[in-house]
């Protein structure tokens, strides 16, 4: 086989080309030019497609913006499904529509809207959903107004505990670019959760 994909690089596309025209030839020369087709081919790979960000790679402040645009593709994924779910008139398709909601289901939606791959994906939506949780105690969580001023402090020194543990997947910049978003972010966090349930008919 002259490399994965025969007609890859011009090269490769050319190495067909002459074996073609030659007819073959002695077992040696067929090996050389496979040998030498599959190192152009090699050579060649990079340029079809640098590596993305690797999904273990630090948060950047772009990435906030990627998992707000990743969320409201993922909340349109699960509203659609939800419609498909009242409108269902079978049991396969109201399995399909359940299936619809569900965050394994809609990842792949929220990933190309974020413009990264659905490991990267995952890693910024959890990794920022967190945050954003950990600046916003009083969304989804406990009523702070009910606290004393101790023991909302003592929330906010645990809040900034969890974020410095945070901080090698998601650095201090990202953190102080995330503040003035924080409470927004964390909204359409909980109206994705909600839509979800709603979608399931809970």
């Amino acid at each position: 086989m002259l490399c994965a994909s025969p007609f890859r690089t011009p090269l490769c596309l050319l190495t067909v080309l002459l074996l073609a025209g030659c007819g073959g030839g002695t077992g040696k020369d067929e090996a050389h030019d496979e040998a030498v087709a599959d190192a152009a081919g090699d050579a060649s790979a990079p340029a079809a497609g640098q590596p993305g960000t690797p999904s273990s790679a630090p948060l950047t402040v772009e990435d906030i913006e990627r998992w707000e645009k990743g969320m409201a593709a993922e909340l349109a994924a699960v509203q659609e499904a939800g419609a498909k779910l009242e409108s269902a008139k079978t049991g396969e398709d109201t399995l399909s529509a359940l299936m619809g909601v569900q965050e394994m289901t809609t990842t792949p939606a929220g990933a190309r809207a974020a413009g990264v791959d659905e490991d990267r994906y995952g890693v910024v939506r959890s990794d920022l959903s967190a945050a954003a949780a950990y600046l916003t105690p009083h969304l989804g969580g406990i009523d702070t107004t009910m606290l004393s001023p101790a023991q909302r402090e003592e929330m906010r020194q645990m809040g900034a505990a969890q974020l410095k543990q945070l901080e090698g997947r998601v650095p201090a910049e990202v953190v102080e670019a995330l503040k003035p978003k924080a409470e927004a972010l964390r909204m359409k966090v909980i109206e994705l959760t909600a839509a979800r349930l709603k979608g399931t008919g809970m």
